[in-house]
């Protein structure tokens, strides 16, 4: 289980996060979807601590951290139940695939070397990587590279994944790739993870509840056929109204 309770982030004078709320399931897919600027990201950075919110608290799976009165300790317990894979891919340039996905788990979970490498070699493998192993970042393709990084993050055997817009760097053509091997290694492991996405087709076919988010505060939340079929709020439907008009623009040019 997941609980975040009355989670708020500013910076400085402008409040980004106003008292989310948010309970998941374990096994449970939740998207994320809303305009920019919404809080999106800044609430799954807040998650793991890359961002640091200044009240409320953040349980995942008996881990719990109270933002008002913590330790290092705390995070450090919250931090393990978490693995993220980021929109940029933050791969280290100067490591082939092989030790980008190995040295985290060595270091983080005092992995012997060989014992490391076998996972990643396996882990490569799922996410459709063997043979690319000893290959540095700059002789990937962008989705090749997000794909190591989808392999690192499930090195770690996190209880929580957490997708910051993990295809909006992608060339149109390799996002379908990135979106398949989530699917395959990921959401039909019945895997818990959360996804900010703009990918609505994504959202709508593969997670267990959509969450829409706009102006740091949750608008509404509810299965995909919920959100996408019978929206309540005139804010979610405005948005998905924009959504597909753009869409169609795309269509028309292609």
């Amino acid at each position: 289980m997941i609980k975040i309770t009355n989670l708020h982030k500013s910076y400085g004078p402008t409040n980004v996060l106003k008292g989310l709320d948010v309970e998941i399931a374990e096994g449970e897919v939740v998207a994320i979807i809303g305009p920019s600027g919404s809080g999106k990201s800044t609430f799954l950075r807040c998650i793991n601590f890359l961002e640091e919110a200044q009240v409320g608290s953040i349980e995942i799976d008996g881990a719990k951290v109270d933002l008002e009165n913590y330790t290092k300790k705390h995070v450090s317990h919250l931090r393990k139940k978490t693995g993220m894979v980021f929109q940029n891919y933050s791969l280290f340039k100067n490591k082939t695939a092989l030790q980008n996905v190995s040295e985290p788990v060595r270091l983080t979970r005092n992995t012997p070397r060989q014992e490391a490498e076998q996972l990643a070699f396996k882990l490569l493998a799922e996410v459709g990587l063997q043979g690319k192993e000893h290959h540095y970042p700059i002789a990937l393709s962008g989705g090749q590279q997000q794909r190591v990084g989808i392999a690192r993050a499930l090195a770690l055997d996190p209880y929580v994944i957490l997708f910051d817009e993990p295809t909006s760097s992608l060339d149109p053509e390799l996002v379908e790739e990135v979106l398949n091997v989530m699917k395959s290694v990921i959401v039909d492991k019945k895997r818990t993870m959360i996804v900010v996405t703009h990918e609505m087709d994504f959202a709508q076919s593969v997670a267990d509840r959509v969450i829409f988010m706009a102006d740091g505060i949750i608008v509404e939340q509810g299965t995909p056929k919920d959100i996408f079929e019978n929206p309540q709020n005139e804010r979610t439907k405005r948005f998905l109204k924009n959504y597909l008009k753009n869409q169609n623009k795309i269509s028309e040019v292609h």
